[in-house]
């Protein structure tokens, strides 16, 4: 009985060794190759990394390999993984390849990259100018279309919108910056605007409507439409612009000529009419074409040329053949201008002559 109990347990230590032997090389056998299925995901992962860093002119850090399953293996490559797109149009798979086995995968890969940006240290209302202390440079961890990343950028350019402290500067924030006009002082209705009454600000140029758009020279010496408080962006709403325009001296009758006698340059103030006349000159050989009060500005709406020949008054006709110059006293048949042509009578020989109208009385001939 001794000896069946002895032999009972040498089979059971038996088997038991048997087992746990077997199972200490499988799993000894299993271990070996996580490892290197480990080890060949670290070779394939470093190995990519530099291929696209040096391919993308990047730094190998920034290059991110997209996890695999855990569950693959990675076999060992006797050489270096063969890399190439695995599509012409995107840089986002890459295809790995071992040269002697023929094994490949593809992995999916990123460039993990960073962006230089500028952000507000304040707030700051629509149209103010900025400035180099208004904001400050800051890093992000990806780029954004758009953006505004160096001081130098903002230089002359004031804000289309208000923002806030912490903002990102954006370019669509930016607008052309303009010289407006603003009043330092209050200034009543009638009132001259001289230039000690006025100052120049910059403001954003989407902000500025057209009739604020004022120089200087358009303000200085023009009287305010009403009254402007302190700090008014000047319009041209608010101002009667001085001109220096041409005005009758004396009441002028229809076909009167306009003289110096006549006529005066006076200040206007106001939105003239753009056929207003502002020099002497313009009166030259021009008289009215309806009845004109004392003090009426004068406008080219208002005359017409002046009628140096009149209808039935005696006109010298001179014709000039070769060297020889003959003179003979005409009658006009019609009114004539300056070089208008004018049809004149012979009273002798009844003869009617086409001349050029050359001056008050005078005719040569065609």
């Amino acid at each position: 009985m001794l000896k069946l109990i002895r032999l009972f347990a040498m089979v059971i230590s038996t088997c038991f060794a048997t087992s746990f032997g077997s199972s200490a090389a499988e799993l000894a056998q299993t271990d070996e190759g996580l490892l290197n299925s480990v080890d060949g995901k670290h070779i394939l992962v470093s190995q990519t990394q530099r291929w696209v860093a040096e391919n993308r002119q990047v730094e190998k850090s920034l290059v991110e390999v997209a996890p695999s399953d855990r569950r693959l293996m990675i076999p060992r490559c006797a050489s270096a993984f063969a890399f190439s797109y695995a599509f012409a149009s995107s840089h986002k798979t890459i295809r790995a390849k071992c040269p002697e086995t023929g094994w490949q995968i593809f992995l999916g890969v990123s460039i993990h990259e960073t962006a230089n940006a500028l952000r507000y240290t304040r707030n700051i209302n629509t149209g103010q100018q900025l400035a180099a202390d208004d904001v400050e440079s800051v890093s992000l961890d990806r780029p954004i279309a758009g953006l505004v990343t160096d001081v130098s950028d903002i230089n002359g350019y004031s804000l289309a919108l208000d923002v806030r402290t912490g903002d990102l500067v954006m370019q669509h924030h930016l607008s052309v910056s303009v010289e407006v006009l603003q009043l330092t002082r209050s200034v009543l209705a009638g009132e001259i605007i001289d230039s000690r009454a006025v100052g120049a600000i910059s403001a954003a140029a989407t902000t500025i409507p057209e009739s604020q758009r004022l120089s200087l020279r358009e303000v200085n010496g023009a009287k305010a439409a009403r009254d402007l408080a302190q700090g008014t962006i000047l319009s041209s709403q608010d101002l009667k612009t001085r001109h220096l325009v041409l005005t009758t001296q004396s009441g002028l009758n229809r076909g009167q000529p306009l003289t110096r006698a006549n006529t005066a340059l006076k200040e206007f103030y106001g939105k003239l009419p753009s056929d207003t006349l502002t020099d002497y000159s313009s009166i030259d050989q021009m008289q009215a074409i309806r009845n004109l009060p004392a003090g009426s500005l004068v406008r080219l709406s208002d005359l017409t040329p002046v009628n140096i020949i009149r209808k039935g008054e005696n006109v010298q006709l001179t014709v000039i053949a070769g060297s020889l110059e003959i003179s003979i006293m005409m009658l006009a048949l019609e009114n004539a201008r300056l070089d208008q042509r004018v049809l004149l009578l012979n009273p002798e020989s009844g003869e009617k002559i086409q001349a050029i109208a050359s001056g008050a009385g005078q005719a040569r001939g065609l």
